[in-house]
């Protein structure tokens, strides 16, 4: 296999049907966050799109929120559940469409990336919440898009993947390794890379850059831990496929940071089976 001598800017000038995020909900994100915002402001912000608020009124209206009636607009929303739940629905809403592409670099059928996906983001979440160490919300968000500088290289990957998937098993590597070896960079820094390029903090692009090397994370270690437990978590229960194989290489001192002991961990993958269960019915409910 070729090596491609590209920089990062250079890879992804030259990669076509790149994912992009709505400006809507990159501003809700935005807002949500912010010490000055509001459920007018966030509010203002989804309703500058129209279709990523039906997603998200959609969303809202699902069982699994068991609301007494239906929200209509993008403020009853904001005001019944929340600014942090409407900014979680809104990035849920806006990553679905290119999260659910197949990805035939990666061998990945269509919705596979998403439910892996979506699943490490809700892990995240809930081990940020249970050992206090990060905002859940924040790391739900990083989950969720831990692996979309995948989207990105995939079709760089087309018939290469096959003779990359013999390499890694015979000798035991993840598949990262062999990425950088090819591209001399690997998907988790493409994806760090392009999460800046939309604007989103440093909070949600670190975490992703560093979700297979947490213990390189400079800033937001807490996070690229909880996404990076979360991702082996999913691995680990096969929820959707990200193309990732059994030589996964799990970073222990990422548990040993988080206060994670042996018992600890297989009560929080317990919990995490349930939480995704969950929240799975609620999103396959509203998506129909």
């Amino acid at each position: 296999m070729s090596v491609l001598n590209l920089s990062i800017e250079e890879l992804i000038s030259k990669t076509t049907d790149l994912p992009a995020l709505p400006s809507a909900a990159i501003q809700v994100m935005k807002e949500a966050e912010s010490s000055n915002g509001s459920a007018q402001s966030v509010a203002r912000h989804l309703s500058y799109d129209q279709s990523l608020t039906a997603r998200v009124l959609r969303l809202a209206n699902s069982a699994y929120y068991g609301l007494s009636r239906k929200v209509k607009d993008p403020q009853e929303a904001v005001v019944v559940l929340g600014l942090r739940c409407v900014r979680s629905l809104a990035v849920i809403a806006a990553t679905y469409p290119f999260l659910a592409r197949p990805l035939r670099g990666y061998e990945v059928s269509p919705e596979s990336l998403w439910q892996h996906s979506f699943a490490t983001g809700i892990g995240a979440q809930l081990i940020a919440g249970e050992m206090k160490t990060a905002s859940p919300e924040v790391a739900f968000t990083a989950g969720l898009l831990h692996n979309i500088g995948k989207v990105a290289l995939s079709v760089w990957l087309e018939n290469k993947v096959v003779g990359m998937k013999d390499i890694a098993e015979r000798a035991n590597v993840g598949f990262d390794q062999l990425e950088r070896q090819l591209f001399g960079h690997d998907h988790a820094e493409i994806g760090g890379y392009l999460a800046e390029s939309w604007n989103l903090p440093s909070a949600i692009s670190e975490p992703i850059q560093f979700h297979h090397r947490p213990s390189d994370a400079k800033v937001h270690q807490s996070l690229a831990d909880c996404v990076h437990i979360a991702d082996a978590m999913a691995m680990e229960l096969q929820i959707g496929y990200s193309g990732e194989w059994p030589c996964y290489e799990f970073d222990r001192e990422a548990l040993v940071r988080q206060g994670i002991d042996d018992q600890k961990f297989e009560e929080l993958k317990a919990e995490f089976a349930k939480a995704f269960a969950k929240h799975d019915a609620m999103f396959k409910e509203s998506a129909a």
